[in-house]
């Protein structure tokens, strides 16, 4: 592509990054065309990998002068789609160069980091000094980066302490789309360190949280820290019925006994047996973890559980693989919807799910055997091609029509354009219940082949 003056935006790129960290090679956008999740590919037109702020806000200034989408990345171990380019012409930017501790400062009780970090990173160096986060970032902490997990607002390991992630955050730097600097709470003043999210004025860090890169760039990131917990220990729990598990739970909850809290209901791990079970982990001092020990033993007693020696523990210290390995078992179109909901409506939530997912199976389990009409895939075809996948045809024909398509124009093999149809069929269907029954959508599909 000319710009003004004769230039290529290739060459004013490399201008900026140096060559060995732009890229055009095909090879490479197609590493940068998806994340962890079952979104079709789209790859970008470039790939920059900036060292420094200055690279960065150079960038944006250029993307902005010539109208070029930016999408910002940083392992790209999503699976909601953030990281994927939504346009061709679309320029990705790479994060995980800009990973330094910028400074523990035991006093304040934080520690400051570039955003493209990892959590796990993170997690290793305080250890080292005595010290912990409060959230250990999500499951996929090892690749997971820091900024990238604030742009699409994870669902954090010791949620059930500590909240959500925003609850962590004591402060942002944030370059625009403009190429200016922002910096939250009482960073906003020069000569401030980032220390309080809550101060004077509008909270500009929640503005960011869960923006997925949209308005911005995460380049720092201030956190609170803890002393590094003594002990812990973990319980696991199987009920005959939902609702002992529920009442179970909301105990758990009004006592703040867990410092990380699970619940199984479909399906439940065959170690586990029952209707449903509960999984937690406790931290904190020795004699914290005892007490909130005996406290939760007796919850769960009380409402009928049945205690299923190891599991806990188990689960929770192989939490940073444990989940790889299941999506591995569960195979192509591992599907996760994530919602917000009261614990005593769960019950009621579940059970139009679990109707959903029922029909589902009885109608996949005929797309192999009983293609539509000509007249039938013409109609979903035509309705794919408008985007109008929330229409009244059956799933079989839209399963068969996008996977028609996907194979004709030679993206995909047979066998992954059928299970790329499954997917994208489910998600908008998913999608679409889980606003019903939440009022939230906040979704993610994991394909492991």
């Amino acid at each position: 592509m000319q710009l003004r003056g004769g230039e290529t935006l290739y060459q004013s790129l490399v201008e900026i990054f140096g060559k060995e960290r732009v890229s055009k090679e095909d090879f490479e956008l197609l590493c940068y065309s998806r994340d962890a999740g079952s979104l079709l590919p789209k790859s970008p037109e470039y790939v920059v990998v900036p060292n420094s702020k200055e690279e960065i806000q150079r960038l944006l200034v250029l993307a902005r002068k010539e109208k070029r989408p930016v999408t910002v990345r940083g392992a790209g171990s999503s699976m909601c789609g953030a990281p994927i380019p939504l346009v061709d012409s679309s320029i990705v930017l790479d994060l995980t160069r800009m990973r330094r501790i910028l400074d523990l400062n035991e006093d304040t009780m934080s520690i400051l980091v570039e955003g493209g970090i990892t959590w796990t990173e993170v997690i290793e160096y305080l250890q080292e000094k005595g010290w912990e986060l409060g959230l250990e970032g999500p499951w996929s902490a090892p690749s997971a980066t820091v900024g990238g997990a604030i742009a699409v607002a994870a669902i954090c390991m010791g949620a059930a302490r500590f909240g959500g992630l925003g609850s962590e955050i004591l402060g942002l730097e944030v370059i625009l789309p403009d190429g200016g600097i922002m910096r939250t709470g009482t960073g906003a003043h020069p000569g401030n360190l980032m220390v309080d999210r809550d101060c004077n004025g509008i909270d500009m860090a929640g503005l960011f949280i869960g923006s997925h890169g949209t308005l911005g760039v995460i380049t720092e990131v201030s956190l609170k820290i803890y002393p590094l917990h003594e002990a812990e220990d973990y319980f696991a729990f199987s009920f005959s019925s939902l609702d002992d598990a529920i009442e179970a739970l909301h105990g758990l909850a009004r006592y703040r006994i867990p410092y990380d809290t699970r619940i199984f209901v479909h399906p439940v791990p065959e170690e586990m047996g029952g209707r449903a079970c509960l999984v937690s982990m406790l931290k904190g001092t020795r004699a914290e973890v005892q007490e909130q020990g005996r406290l939760g033993l007796e919850l769960m007693r009380r409402a009928r559980g049945k205690q299923i020696p190891d599991f806990g523990k188990t689960y929770y210290q192989g939490r940073f693989t444990t989940r790889a390995e299941a999506f591995g078992k569960a195979g192509p179109g591992w599907l996760e919807v994530a919602g917000f909901i009261p614990i005593k409506k769960y019950p009621e939530m579940a059970a139009p799910v679990l109707d959903y997912f029922a029909e589902r199976k009885a109608e996949i389990e005929r797309l192999g055997t009983h293609p539509p009409t000509p007249t039938e895939f013409r109609r979903a075809r035509q309705q794919l091609r408008t985007s109008l996948l929330m229409s009244t045809e059956s799933l079989s024909a839209r399963m068969h029509a996008i996977a028609r398509m996907l194979f004709e124009e030679g993206k995909l093999e047979p066998l992954d354009a059928i299970a790329t149809a499954i997917e994208q069929t489910t998600l908008e269907e998913v999608c679409s219940l889980a606003v019903q029954l939440a009022n939230w959508r906040t979704w993610s599909l994991v394909l492991c082949r």
